[in-house]
């Protein structure tokens, strides 16, 4: 058997059964990160979400390589940069801890700064559980 009807007769099964795939990339693009002492490097960013996990993959600009890291952005705060407003560019800081420490990005195309933040922002919405088993009220003995 040819390995591409082999490999194509997997794909017609789950369109049979209506399985689709999700696409958990946000958004993906260039950015400029700024490091410590203003050193700016150009980056390539690719933001995931799913129903669990939240978080960007930050890559040098190469056609193969490794990430240079991962950015948990479950439990974030994302800021515009305020300043000179011909820098589009935003902040990203953990939530919930008393430091200075943030990540900052610059929009090579300041018409995508909307975008991006919106991909970066963490859904807030709290998880609700339920109980598998209803109360039982005690009833007092005398």
């Amino acid at each position: 058997m040819p390995v591409d009807v082999a490999c194509s007769s997997g794909a017609r099964f789950f369109e049979k059964i209506g399985y689709t795939q999700h696409n958990v990339e946000e958004m993906d693009g260039y950015l400029t990160l700024v490091g410590p002492g203003k050193v700016k490097q150009a980056v390539h960013v690719k933001v995931y979400r799913t129903s669990l996990e939240h978080f960007a993959a930050v890559y040098p600009q190469k056609k193969i390589c490794r990430p240079l890291g991962v950015i948990n952005l479950r439990n974030t705060c994302v800021e515009r940069l305020q300043g000179d407003p011909e820098i589009a560019g935003f902040t990203v800081r953990q939530r919930g801890y008393d430091t200075t420490t943030c990540i900052t990005f610059i929009c090579e195309a300041p018409r995508e700064i909307d975008a991006w933040l919106a991909a970066f922002a963490s859904c807030t919405s709290p998880t609700v559980h339920q109980t598998s088993l209803p109360s039982v009220l005690e009833d007092e003995e005398s």
